[in-house]
C-alpha cells in the first residue's frame, strides 16, 4: 500500500516538474501573466519531495 502512495506522488512529482518547465518558459517568452505560480509550484515540488522523503526514512 505505501508504494502505491509513494508511486503516485512521484507521478504527482513529475506532473509539476513538467508544470514549472511550461511556466519558466512562457515566463521567458512574456506569456506568463501569473508569475506567481512559478513560485507556488517550486513550493509544492519541494513539500512533495519533503513527503516522499519522509516515507523513505520511515520504512528503512
Amino acid at each position: 500500500m505505501a508504494k502505491k502512495k509513494t508511486k503516485t506522488k512521484v507521478s504527482e512529482l513529475e506532473k509539476l516538474n513538467q508544470d514549472l518547465l511550461d511556466l519558466r518558459l512562457k515566463h521567458a517568452s512574456m506569456a506568463l501573466k501569473e508569475t506567481h505560480k512559478i513560485s507556488e509550484t517550486k513550493k509544492d515540488i519541494a513539500r512533495l519531495k519533503t513527503k516522499i522523503n519522509m516515507k523513505v526514512e520511515a520504512n528503512d
